[in-house]
């Protein structure tokens, strides 16, 4: 079928211009041929059309195709005719199901049109750029510098994207892309029937765009809430009414309605990107709160008593209703009350029978509970006698509670106490010292940078890593973000000075950093041992203050440049440009269902992995953020269902253990040789991320980050790091095997023994060492030495392996002595002593790793580093001679 406009076919003159749509095996319900209009005045001269096309999906929904082809840059103020052009569509199109699909003659370069897209961001996606990172594959269509049809044409011979498609948030409509790539970039003869002829020449000067797109009906239904659930210990003062007086009371749990209707959660992709996380990222801006009922009141118009909110908690719940319906407008759309926040706990057939309970609808006393998590709550389709159950739990605030022995709605009691026994839980002591020095920081950078002294700029500083989690790590894990606004009028002496800066990077990065430097020195120079700052893909303050507490803060500068041009100053609104470690860290919050229960298998296999030598990034194995990863899949994919609140808070030993179990039995067996572990796994990633980032084809084991741009995090690992993580997981099957795993105690014993299993450091099959000693004059020196070792310990060893191909184990730790002015690091090898002195390359490759640290611009004269190559069983004999006290770190 085609739709073609008339021009194409009627045209008089030698070349014929406009537009055309050719479907195969389907055909649109309707299509018409409009104006593009490039103005309200309608006395102009319409010179354009488009075409719309409107597709049946269903027997109720629809979706409109608009293919377009904006002004050309020979036009007169063509960049103004496509900005009106755009704001026209985007204004008077009367249905939100719709694509725009075309030439729109602009590219990511041209602020102008930019600045139209950015402004309805929320409403219309760039495909493209909702898959592909701008940096990586920038899209070009129109590309000279390949294209020799496109070089004919091109006036500038500037490469840009300027064929897209652009879709429109959809009505009770979700999507997923299935494949987005260019085609038609194979060249053609200019003359086939001469065959003496090798000339060729593309088939446009423009490259076309492949969309393969899945649409999906989005139902939102009353089988489905977002409510607010009061905490178990007050459940038996509102079950005391409800029992007597409520019907629902055996389908229902007590609760306050914060959404119903709401979406049918189906564990798909979509729900997890458009529907969890931008909730999850909305909750993250709201603290914790504690709501009060304070009396029973009723609606006298359908007979129903409800416990009554004060007025303090009616007014957060209210602010928090409101930004909910603005996140999801579909589902309060029938809505014929205002929204008024209760928890119901009678229902009468009449006011006579209301009247009969009244007396006994009396609240004695009022009570009052946290609310740390909002609850979706569903129930099966096929009957409505089946009790509601919790499909997600998701966290308020920017960080999750830290798990302990007196957390709420968390585990059973003996859970907790084997956690107290084997030491997992982090003291309250350790968890304040961390917040304290957070709430410091960021008073501290407040004072500089608010809204008195930033207009064009905003800051956020927030959080990542196991702070964020709520497990207990070893240092505070931090970032600074300084956003850029969209153009302001005035600006400020800090604005002033950051727009200067803004086109040198390098340079603007700088000047925040000593900035920020100076600001801590000036606030907290009395409680801070040192601090430095060192040179990484994006710079790090690290601090370490009296009390031993070390704090890393990334600082992130994010400017409005020509593929993001937006308000920053928003969470929400950077879904697609993450954060360091903040948007990574929000996807596992909503993937894993409850998260007290995921931050108690992540800290008992974060534990595990230290203990036995298989964690850390810099020594060749996996970082926190891979472990959890892997840890959220389990929780996903076997944590059985969730019944009701008393399922989180009496998980128990036997349901902790078969998802540890679960854990080892599923990761020994994966094929980490040839396969990437994925949470999201799309047709459309494992294709679009082929060839397109580094950093996700390097490392052994590939566990992809499910946050753009889908990052390898175990990048770090290689083959022989790899194989000893594998056989890790196997070393724990057997142990299974070995022991009885039947009652409580038998499930107690076994995950005891797991904790207990011996780091395997150096390996049986190892016969040599390379071993470090590094020297300074004091802790803060050595530290800093250190820091540098370990930023050279990943090319060495990945030498050691590519160019030798040597089979090495790393040590997962360093160890200090005479009082932390030395430390020892090892690396074993499989080769005896000799042979590794006499292997050419390995000296080669040992040296130009060794050379490093002579090359360090901040190296001092106290600073100094010896080296041995000694026999496993010397190691070993060294170690039992008495020697000063070793620590591990």
């Amino acid at each position: 079928y085609s739709i073609m406009m008339k021009n194409v076919i009627n045209s008089d003159q030698d070349k014929s211009y406009g537009q055309l749509m050719m479907m195969k095996n389907f055909r649109p319900r309707s299509f018409s041929i409009c104006p593009l209009e490039i103005s309200d005045d309608g006395n102009k001269t319409i010179t354009k059309e488009l075409i719309i096309a409107r597709f049946d999906l269903n027997t109720k929904i629809t979706i409109d195709l608009v293919n377009l082809h904006l002004h050309n840059d020979r036009s007169h103020n063509g960049n103004e005719k496509r900005c009106q052009a755009l704001e026209n569509l985007f204004k008077k199109m009367k249905t939100n199901n719709y694509m725009l699909i075309g030439d729109f003659n602009f590219g990511d370069y041209d602020l102008k049109e930019q600045n139209i897209l950015s402004t309805y961001e929320n409403e219309v996606h760039d495909l493209w750029k909702d898959i592909y990172h701008l940096d990586q594959n920038p899209g070009f269509t129109f590309d000279p510098s390949t294209n020799l049809f496109a070089r004919i044409t091109s006036d500038s011979q500037i490469n840009r994207r300027l064929d897209r498609y652009l879709l429109h948030t959809l009505d009770n409509l979700s999507y997923s892309i299935e494949h987005l790539s260019m085609i038609g970039i194979e060249t053609i003869p200019i003359d086939p029937l001469d065959i003496d002829n090798n000339q060729r020449i593309n088939q446009s000067d423009h490259y076309a765009l492949q969309l393969i797109i899945s649409f999906r009906t989005r139902s939102i239904s009353h089988r489905s809430a977002l409510v607010i659930l009061p905490t178990i210990n007050q459940w038996s003062i509102i079950d005391s009414y409800r029992e007597q007086y409520d019907p629902s009371f055996n389908r229902w749990p007590p609760h306050i309605n914060l959404l119903w209707p709401f979406f049918d959660i189906t564990d798909c992709q979509d729900d997890q990107e458009n529907i969890l996380l931008p909730l999850r990222l909305l909750l993250s801006q709201y603290s914790s709160f504690s709501v009060e009922i304070n009396e029973i009141d009723s609606f006298i118009e359908n007979h129903i008593s409800f416990m009554k909110l004060n007025e303090q908690s009616t007014k957060y719940v209210k602010q928090l209703h409101e930004q909910l319906k603005k996140l999801f407008p579909q589902c309060s759309k029938n809505n014929r009350y205002s929204y008024n926040p209760s928890m119901i706990i009678a229902q009468f057939d009449n006011q006579e029978k209301r009247n009969e309970a009244k007396s006994s609808l009396v609240l004695n006393e009022s009570f009052e509970f946290p609310v740390e998590y909002i609850y979706i709550l569903q129930r099966s389709h096929d009957n409505d006698t089946t009790p509601f159950h919790i499909t997600y739990q998701l966290p308020l605030g920017p960080i999750l509670q830290p798990i302990n022995s007196k957390q709420l709605n968390c585990v059973d009691i003996k859970l907790q106490q084997f956690f107290q026994t084997m030491n997992l839980y982090e003291t309250s002591e350790s968890y304040k010292r961390k917040q304290d020095k957070f709430d410091k920081l960021s008073s501290c950078f407040e004072q500089m940078f608010n809204q008195d002294t930033l207009y064009c700029f905003t800051h956020s500083f927030l959080p990542y890593g196991s702070f964020r989690i709520g497990i207990n790590g070893e240092d505070l894990d931090t970032i600074f973000v300084l956003h850029e606004l969209k153009s302001r009028n005035k600006e400020t002496s800090f604005d002033e000075t950051f727009h200067q800066l803004k086109h040198n990077s390098t340079a603007l990065t700088n000047h925040i950093v000593n900035l920020l430097i100076t600001q801590i020195e000036g606030n907290l120079k009395n409680e801070i041992v040192y601090y430095r700052k060192i040179e990484a893909l994006f710079p790090i303050i690290l601090i370490l203050f009296n009390d031993q507490t070390k704090v890393e803060i990334f600082v992130q500068i994010k400017t409005n440049n020509t593929q993001d041009v937006q308000d920053n100053s928003n969470l929400y609104s950077n879904i697609h440009k993450p954060m360091i470690g903040v948007h990574e860290t929000e996807y596992l919050f909503v993937h894993v269902r409850s998260p007290p229960i995921f931050q108690h298998l992540l800290t008992y296999i974060r534990a595990w992995a230290q203990r036995v030598g298989l964690y850390g990034r810099a020594y060749g194995y996996l970082s926190g953020y891979s472990w959890a990863i892997l840890c959220a899949h389990i929780c996903h994919t076997f944590l059985s269902p969730i019944k009701s609140l008393s399922s989180i808070e009496h998980f128990s030993i036997d349901e902790f253990f078969s998802l540890v179990q679960q854990f080892f039995t599923t990761f020994a067996k994966f094929n980490w040789l040839s396969q990437s572990f994925r949470l999201y796994p799309k047709s459309y990633k494992q294709k679009t991320l082929s060839g397109k980032s580094s950093a996700h084809h390097r490392g052994a084991m590939r566990i992809i980050s499910p946050s753009p741009p889908y990052n390898n995090t175990g990048r770090s690992t290689i083959n022989s790091t790899r194989d000893f993580i594998i056989q890790g997981f196997q070393r724990v099957l057997q142990l299974f095997d070995t022991i009885n795993t039947i009652t409580l105690e038998d499930k107690i014993n076994a995950l005891k023994q797991i904790l207990e299993l011996n780091n395997d450091f150096p390996n049986e099959k190892t016969k040599s060492l390379v071993q470090l000693t590094l020297t300074s004059v004091n802790s803060s020196e050595l530290d800093e030495w250190i820091g540098w070792m370990k930023s050279r310990l990943a090319h060495f060893i990945n030498d050691c392996e590519e160019e030798c191909h040597l089979v090495i184990q790393t040590q997962n730790s360093i160890e200090y002595r005479l009082n932390n002015t030395e430390a020892l690091y090892s690396i074993a090898f499989q080769l005896d002593p000799q042979t590794l002195i006499q292997h050419r390359n390995f000296s080669y490759w040992l040296n130009q790793f060794l050379d490093q640290f002579n090359v360090y611009p901040n190296r001092k004269e106290t600073m100094k580093i010896t080296h041995k190559i000694i026999s496993i069983h010397d190691w070993k004999l060294e170690r039992m001679q008495p020697k000063p006290q070793r620590i591990r770190k």
